[in-house]
Parts: C-alpha cells; structure tokens; sequence
C-alpha cells in the first residue's frame, strides 16, 4: 500500500519530528501529523522562527535550525537562520537613571 494512503484510499496525515538545534539539539519525540510537502515546510518554519522570536542575543550570533524527520526517521527537510545582534559603535549600553 502507497505511503500516506488507507485501504479505502482516502489520504492518510503521516506523522514528522521537528528537532531543533539552538546551541544544543533537542529532539522531537512526539511528533505531528501533517498532511503534505507544503505543511511540513510551513510547519518548519513556523518553529523556526517562534525559536527565534525568544532567542537572547547579545554581541553575538547564533545560527538556529529545524530539522524534520519523516516517521522511518529520514531527514528530509531543514529550515535554519542566523540571529545576530551586537550594540551600534558608541552605544554600549543604555544608562541606566
């Protein structure tokens, strides 16, 4: 039988593993179900850029990613981007009152 497909041919969500590597990787044990290409990507890049949104960057750069995992384990897709943030010349810090 196709992958993704049931006995009475109605299509089936198959079930990925989103593990994110922010400085250490974390595995995705879980999983989601997803019904296609599209989502998965979607579903990727969602969690990529929710990872970023709370990442703390100071006078630094950090390369953050997504690596999905099909449900034999497979790699098969990778999202990934690079946060940097650092203080404008003469702007160490804000004084504080």
């Amino acid at each position: 039988m196709p992958s993704g497909l049931s006995l009475e041919g109605q299509q089936v969500m198959e079930r990925y593993f989103f593990d994110v590597e922010d400085g250490h990787l974390t595995m995705d044990d879980d999983g989601r179900d997803l019904d296609g290409a599209d989502a998965v990507a979607a579903a990727a890049m969602s969690t990529l850029l929710e990872i970023a949104r709370f990442e703390v960057v100071a006078n630094n750069e950090r390369e953050l990613s997504v690596t999905v995992r099909n449900e034999a384990g497979d790699p098969i897709y990778r999202a990934s981007i690079t946060v940097k943030a650092g203080w404008l010349a003469g702007l160490n810090r804000m004084a504080s009152a």
